[in-house]
């Protein structure tokens, strides 16, 4: 069982860039109230990455990827230093003049990010620089497919672009994988013979009849011992996890099927429906009715800029 792609599966990625420009001189690009996952990738050229709330600077040169899972307020600018002020977007190169920096800004957009364990999993930045060794030549191919086509600006390319940066977000999280020393998280427990076991039987079969004591049998260990080992490397009960996961199958569903909101009960493990909604509103905030009729909605900031350029 292929839990990463089980996951990623659910998360109904949608994806593209939405900003692109090369710029000389002195400026800034404003990065804070995206409300979705971004990236930037440093097509050509030298800059810095400003981590305001972290009073972080990173140098940044060409060919490196910024990867946000979530919004966090940042700026990238020409300066080591956070500028006093942004102008959004900065005016960029003239005709006549020759660009210090090529920009690539995309977004990643996905439909129930609130319960997604390898979202939660993932750091507030990953910086997957140009030499490193997390990248494989395939990551590398994309991200250069990915600024030929941005650059072009042919016939279909918007529409490749948006397939190719689906791609990329899969190449992160493997990158992500390869380069990660974090002990606890579902990237932990995926790397753990034992709870990998476990993860990969309840994605199976969601709807089981899990227990404690069932899943402890999946990982060869002890009841006690397996809830305190799951526990510490995922922050999460085992029951929690299987509820969490149990609730993503079935929003799913209930978004991209018409099977009923019973019989999806049944299939998430419930005996009756209303034990279902009542866990299913404490999970994701909404009823299962509102979903069904797609009446969740989120701000798309970046796709409204997206029109400008």
């Amino acid at each position: 069982m292929d839990v990463i792609s089980d996951i990623l599966r659910l998360l109904n990625l949608r994806s593209s860039v939405y900003f692109h420009s090369s710029f000389c001189g002195s400026w800034a690009l404003d990065g804070k109230n995206a409300y979705q996952a971004t990236f930037h990738l440093i097509a050509r050229g030298n800059c810095w990455l400003h981590l305001i709330d972290k009073n972080i600077n990173i140098a940044l040169t060409g060919g490196d990827l910024i990867v946000f899972p979530r919004d966090i307020a940042h700026t990238i600018s020409d300066s080591e230093w956070p500028p006093d002020k942004v102008d959004n977007p900065p005016r960029p190169a003239g005709a006549d003049e020759i660009p210090s920096i090529s920009l690539i800004c995309g977004y990643f957009d996905f439909e129930s990010p609130q319960m997604n364990p390898l979202l939660e999993a993932m750091p507030d930045v990953i910086h997957i620089k140009n030499e490193d060794p997390a990248r494989t030549s395939a990551m590398n191919s994309l991200l250069n497919f990915i600024t030929i086509e941005t650059e072009a600006a042919a016939p279909g390319s918007e529409a490749m672009v948006d397939k190719l940066t689906e791609i990329l977000f899969i190449h992160v999280v493997r990158a992500f994988m390869a380069q990660s020393d974090v002990d606890h998280g579902i990237i932990a427990a995926l790397a753990d013979k034992s709870l990998s076991k476990v993860l990969a039987a309840v994605h199976k079969e969601p709807g089981a009849r899990w227990s404690v004591d069932k899943l402890a049998e999946q990982a060869g260990m002890s009841r006690s011992a397996f809830a305190k080992y799951f526990q510490n490397k995922t922050d999460m009960t085992p029951m929690q996890y299987v509820t969490h996961w149990r609730m993503q199958v079935a929003y799913e569903a209930l978004r991209n099927s018409n099977i009923s909101v019973a019989e999806i009960a049944e299939r998430s493990g419930y005996q009756t429906e209303a034990s279902f909604r009542k866990v299913f509103k404490a999970t994701t905030g909404d009823s299962p009715g509102v979903v069904r009729k797609g009446g969740v909605h989120k701000k798309n900031y970046l796709c409204s800029m997206r029109s400008q350029h």
